[in-house]
């Protein structure tokens, strides 16, 4: 048992990552409380639980003992936990470096940036970390499923934007960007492949949070785990409580990509000199066919069609027919010229193209053959055929009735008012007059008002002088004062007189509200039936306004304290305490887990095995960056 220790102690230390975050590995962990101690490069991390092995294990808040340290800020990742405890771990720093000191390569060292010369800008510190200058996956060729972090092969596909990068002396990898940046070196011992480099960073703020362990820390402050409890197999990425499986992909990658952290990373293989066009891409693609070709199947075609015509209606050779030239038509595959004269000669007969010659200005095609209206300017003909099958117009003034043009017969003193204008209409009655019972009729309300609010002879009633209403069949005048003196009385009219502005009809008469406009009685009765007012953001409840208090860690469900249940931001649907979570974009890498819309690095409770991206059971080993059973020799 004592080699088994010896062995996996020697074993992690091999595969323990700087700057990168562990994985969900096929175990059985539980999400614990968010990390926020920063000992090297300032990061925060998730604290994962799993099986213990013997031997000491490793540590996400840095207890004595134990070996681990927090990651964070370069490229996002987390940090890592390796064995430690005994004799043979991994270098590791305390959960607090003394005074002037910071955690380096594992250890306490002096902080470089007390001897260099300041330059941040307002809101950034200096801060000394340890970064990779040596591709420590040159070389390595790993398995299908398989993704080299660290010099290691881990089960998933993740993207490592500095696999394969060699930078110039004095320059290192970002592995955000996998792009080559100038080296700020400073006085700092990292270990082998690594140098110590001056950043400026803004402040951590989830420095000294401490969550519950089913939260994790966000921009400060604690939220909902989405993943917590959530077992994912080994190179899966647990996204809001869902395992996804980083090397699989909705659509095929072709057979020059790759599917990395679920999406397709795929450089299409088209050689400029167009000799692949119209073949594979090698992205499930097809590289694109030169200007004025098309694509065909096994490549692609210059479509045969000469500028002259001289292949009108023919086959291009890519599939498709030539043009006819301008002013003929396809038909019967060949191309045609309408044989239609100018001079309409040939109107509403064949044009040899399958269609028909228009007929000339003035005439319309009627029966197959063009025909000329008879309809002469005079008007003689109004109303008769005009031989095309249509009718001739009626001079203006007359009406087509019976088959013929009629003029109505309604003289201008409206003698005829009422009476048929003899073309099936009636003549309409003279101003002031309507008509009623088949007759024109004028009403009886003289100017004087005297008939107001009666019959006015003519089924209607005569209208009541300005401000009076019809009320019993007769006019009424209503008893409001412009005072307001009789608000909330009747108006003598069989109405209600309003109340004066800023008042209100409660319970009979009018009411104001007692509502001071310093918002002190804010919440409370207004003595009018209603409540005063509350400042915006407040509602009323309890008779005072009260301020609703919800979380914005993703719960929901809860009282809000002011007689409400808090919901969820958005209007996302509340299930089981939760609201629903967003997802990452892009895809969270190794080391990491998506919440609710941002990944957040991972780091092993002090009782469980770092392994690769992941965390083993008790009982394991890592070996080659994989949990394996401890080995026995009997």
């Amino acid at each position: 048992m004592r080699i088994a220790r010896s062995l996996r102690s020697s074993l992690i230390v091999s595969s323990g990552m700087s700057f990168l975050a562990l994985w969900i590995a096929s175990c059985d962990f539980h999400p614990a409380a968010f990390s926020t101690s920063t000992p090297e490069d300032g990061g925060t991390a998730l604290k994962l639980t799993g099986g213990g092995g013997a031997g000491g294990s490793g540590s996400a808040n840095g207890k004595p003992g134990s070996g681990s340290h927090d990651g964070g800020a370069l490229g996002g990742a987390g940090g890592v936990a390796g064995a430690g405890g005994g004799t043979g771990g991994t270098p590791i720093c305390p959960a607090q470096c003394p005074s002037g000191q910071v955690c380096l390569g594992g250890t306490c060292q002096p902080d470089p940036c007390l001897a260099a010369a300041s330059s941040c800008a307002a809101g950034t510190t200096c801060r000394a970390t340890c970064v990779t200058v040596t591709d420590l996956c040159a070389g390595k060729s790993c398995p299908d499923g398989q993704t080299c972090v660290s010099g290691a092969c881990l089960a998933g596909c993740f993207l490592e934007p500095c696999n394969g990068v060699v930078c110039p002396s004095g320059q290192y990898c970002n592995p955000g960007s996998g792009a080559c940046v100038m080296l700020d070196a400073c006085d700092g011992a990292c270990g082998p492949g690594k140098a110590c480099n001056l950043t400026c960073a803004s402040p951590n703020p989830c420095a000294g949070v401490h969550c519950a362990a089913n939260q994790l820390c966000s921009g400060g402050s604690c939220v909902a785990n989405l993943c917590a409890g959530v077992k994912c197999a080994a190179g899966s990425i647990c996204s809001n409580g869902i395992c996804t499986d980083s090397c699989s992909c909705s659509k095929s990658c072709g057979s020059a990509g790759h599917c990395i952290q679920g999406s397709c990373v795929c450089t299409p293989v088209c050689p400029s000199d167009g000799s692949r066009a119209g073949l594979d891409d090698g992205c499930a693609g097809l590289c694109p066919c030169p200007t004025g070709s098309t694509q065909m199947t096994n490549g692609c075609c210059m479509p045969n069609c000469p500028a002259d015509g001289s292949r009108g209606g023919l086959s291009d050779g890519c599939g498709k027919t030539c043009a006819c030239a301008k002013g003929s038509a396809l038909y019967n595959g060949a191309c045609c010229t309408p044989n239609c004269p100018a001079n309409g000669s040939n109107g509403g007969k064949s044009n040899g193209c399958g269609g028909t010659c228009s007929c000339a200005t003035g005439s319309t095609l009627y029966m197959g053959a063009c025909c000329t209206a008879n309809c002469p300017s005079d008007g003689s003909r109004g109303g008769m055929s005009d031989g095309c099958g249509k009718t001739c117009a009626c001079p203006s003034g007359n009406v087509v009735y019976g088959g013929s043009c009629c003029k109505p017969i309604c003289p201008s003193d409206g003698s005829n008012g009422g009476k048929s204008d003899s073309c099936g209409g009636t003549c309409a009655c003279v101003t002031g007059s309507a008509l009623y019972m088949g007759a024109c009729c004028k009403p009886a309300c003289p100017s004087d008002e005297s008939n107001a609010g009666k019959p006015d002879g003519c089924g209607k009633t005569c209208a009541c002088p300005s401000g009076d209403v019809l009320y019993g069949g007769s006019c009424c005048a209503p008893n409001c004062p412009a005072n307001g003196s009789r608000g909330g009385l009747s108006d003598g009219c069989g109405k209600t007189c309003a109340c004066a502005k800023g008042s209100a009809l409660y319970l009979g008469a009018c009411c104001a509200p007692n509502c001071p406009s310093d918002g002190s009685r804010g919440g409370m009765d207004d003595g009018c039936g209603k409540s005063c007012a509350c400042p915006g953001g407040e509602v009323a409840y309890d008779s005072a306004c009260c301020t609703p208090s919800c979380p914005n860690n993703g719960t929901c469900g809860a009282a809000d304290g002011c007689g409400g249940t808090c919901g969820c931001a958005g209007g996302g649907k509340c299930t089981n305490g939760l609201c629903p979570g967003k997802t990452c974009t892009p895809a969270c890498g190794c080391g990491q887990i998506c919440n609710n819309g941002q990944c957040a690095a991972i780091v092993c409770d002090p009782d469980v095995v770092q392994c690769g991206c992941g965390c083993c059971n008790a009982g394991e080993s890592c070996i080659a960056g994989q949990c394996t059973g401890n080995i026995s020799l009997g």
